[in-house]
């Protein structure tokens, strides 16, 4: 039988002063298909496993350009990320009229922390949604991580999702900052298929940090 608080608001915060809704949306992340960013000197990759719905039924796309220099991915509730991307690209687009120039890497991942945090200080439920910013500037290649809390994370390697954990400690063993190309897209496979991916359902995209430029490309593994 349900219980009387069962169907009210929960609070901010736990018992043990933890937030309670974020951590739920974390769960929904830890659901979501595995997605992996890499970063290396002069170029990075961000790649996501898709699930098929249904046979009969195309799957939605994981990989998307925000801007020329500029490309996301990210697991969880598929509808909160395509929101979030229109409101990546009316960032960056912004930006653009304002100044007429690209925007920043850090600024736009500013603008998601932002974004993600303004839903955990209203009774509104936050994003179930963690994605990967992969991107190229004048300061040169960078990735991040935001998670739901609207806390951002720069590193060389990030994996969200199911089986996420797994992923990094296979990165943390494997990645080299001197890899090529190949070989990095080579080593994501690997860690896709470990944790259960179907080669053709891998989507990716590549930043090339000498053109400043995001690329979705074609299937990994197909």
């Amino acid at each position: 039988m349900a219980s009387p608080d069962q169907f009210r608001y929960q609070p901010f915060y736990g018992p043990e002063g933890r937030m309670t809704l974020v951590e739920r949306a974390l769960e929904a992340v830890a659901r979501g298909g595995l997605c992996i960013g890499l970063r290396f000197p002069r170029y990075a990759v961000v790649a996501s496993m898709v699930r098929p719905v249904r046979k009969l039924i195309q799957p939605g796309e994981k990989i998307f350009k925000i801007d020329e220099h500029i490309g996301v991915t990210g697991a969880g509730y598929l509808s909160d990320l395509y929101k979030l991307v229109d409101q990546m690209r009316i960032e960056a687009q912004r930006h653009r009229l304002t100044y007429g120039t690209p925007i920043d890497v850090g600024s736009i991942v500013q603008s998601v922390s932002e974004y993600f945090h303004s839903y955990t200080i209203y009774p509104v439920r936050p994003q179930g949604i963690s994605v990967i910013v992969a991107g190229a500037d004048r300061l040169g290649v960078h990735l991040y991580q935001v998670d739901p809390s609207g806390t951002s994370f720069k590193g060389e390697a990030f994996a969200v999702g199911q089986e996420s954990e797994k992923a990094i400690e296979e990165l943390e063993l494997r990645y080299r900052q001197d890899m090529k190309e190949d070989e990095a897209l080579q080593l994501i496979l690997e860690v896709m298929k470990g944790a259960g991916a179907v080669e053709p359902l891998i989507q990716y995209g590549l930043v090339d940090g000498d053109r400043r430029y995001f690329e979705k490309k074609n299937h990994l593994g197909a």
